[in-house]
C-alpha cells in the first residue's frame, strides 16, 4: 500500500512523499524528473517493498515546488544546493540520522541531475546509484561546450 505524507524537514521545507514498505528496512529513494511528480514511481514502490522483491522501504518525494511540497517564491531557492539539502534531510529521516545510508538512490531526468550532485558530494550516503535519462555532469558539460546539436 502506498501512503502519501507531508514530511517537515529541519530547515523549514516540507516534502510530500509517497512511500511503501516498513520503516527500519533498507531504503530505496526515488527522484522524479520534470514535469512528473512522485507518482511516476508508484509501480516500483509497490514492487520493491514486497518481501519477495527485497522488502525495502521505498520513498519517492515530490521535489521542492511539486505536488504539495513547499514551493518558495524566490527562484534562488531552487538552486541544486538547496534541493540536495532537501534530499539529504529526507535521507536522515528515513535512515535514522546523518550516518545513515540508502540502499540505492534511483533517479530520472531532473531528479538524475540532483542525484549525480548528491552522489558526488556525499558518496557515503548511498550504497548504489541508478540514473535513468540523465547524463553524467562531465559528459553533459563536454557536449554543451563542443556539440552544436546540444548547444
Amino acid at each position: 500500500m502506498i501512503e502519501t505524507t507531508a514530511l517537515p524537514l529541519p530547515h523549514g521545507i516540507t516534502l510530500t512523499c509517497r512511500s511503501s514498505g516498513e520503516r527500519g528496512r533498507p531504503v530505496l529513494l526515488f527522484l522524479h524528473g520534470f514535469p512528473e511528480a512522485a507518482f511516476v514511481w508508484d509501480g516500483l514502490l509497490t514492487h520493491f517493498s514486497q518481501p519477495q522483491h527485497g522488502g525495502y522501504r521505498c520513498v519517492a518525494p515530490n521535489l521542492r515546488g511539486y505536488a504539495g511540497s513547499s514551493a518558495p517564491a524566490d527562484v534562488a531557492a531552487y538552486r541544486p544546493k538547496h534541493l540536495v539539502q532537501d534530499i539529504l534531510a529526507l535521507i536522515d529521516i528515513e535512515t535514522g540520522g546523518p550516518e545513515g545510508q540508502l540502499a540505492a538512490l534511483v533517479a530520472h531526468d531532473w531528479g538524475g541531475a540532483l542525484a549525480w550532485n548528491l552522489a558526488a558530494r556525499h558518496p557515503a550516503r548511498l550504497a548504489r546509484l541508478a540514473i535513468v535519462n540523465a547524463p553524467h555532469p562531465g559528459t553533459f558539460v563536454r557536449e554543451l561546450q563542443h556539440s552544436p546539436e546540444q548547444q
